[in-house]
């Protein structure tokens, strides 16, 4: 059952993720959309996270670039790509989304901005839970059907 709610996630997640990334790279399918990203996107770039700690600003349009790239290679990766790669996107896209939340809040934009980055924090950190609650169950699992040998074999009988 883990299994099917993990591939369900993934491939939700990814497309979501994979039509998100497509929004911020062009304008085929919404030019008013587009418009709107790349706008947020200069507002972000005033408040982007790690100037604090670097002191460097990223080009708005270059950060949209990135952020729009990530999104969909991980998007792909978690909706077609087997094995590890499948945590690597997922933690990708949740730091994206941990910064997303950061980004509105320093904005002063309103719950109901952050809401949606919100939801899908809480989307992938609930598919990593049940990705580590599978690989732990199926490590148990591997654990017991070891056959250990008895102490009865490396006793030596006194006579």
């Amino acid at each position: 059952m883990g299994s099917v709610v993990l591939t369900v996630l993934s491939v939700t997640i990814g497309i979501f993720f994979i039509f998100i990334g497509t929004l911020k790279l062009n304008s085929s399918i919404s030019t008013e959309i587009y418009r709107e990203m790349r706008k947020t996107f200069i507002r972000r770039a005033k408040v982007f996270p790690l100037v604090k700690q670097t002191g460097w600003k990223p080009n708005p349009h270059f950060y949209r670039k990135v952020i729009g790239t990530v999104e969909v290679i991980s998007g792909v990766t978690l909706l077609a790509i087997p094995g590890s790669l499948k945590q690597v996107a997922n933690v990708s896209l949740l730091l994206i989304m941990l910064s997303d939340i950061y980004t509105h809040y320093a904005l002063d934009e309103g719950l109901e901005r952050m809401s949606p980055a919100i939801v899908f924090a809480l989307l992938l950190s609930c598919r990593l839970i049940i990705h580590l609650q599978l690989r732990a169950r199926e490590g148990a699992a591997t654990n017991s059907n070891v056959r250990r040998p008895s102490t009865s074999q490396f006793t030596k009988k006194v006579e």
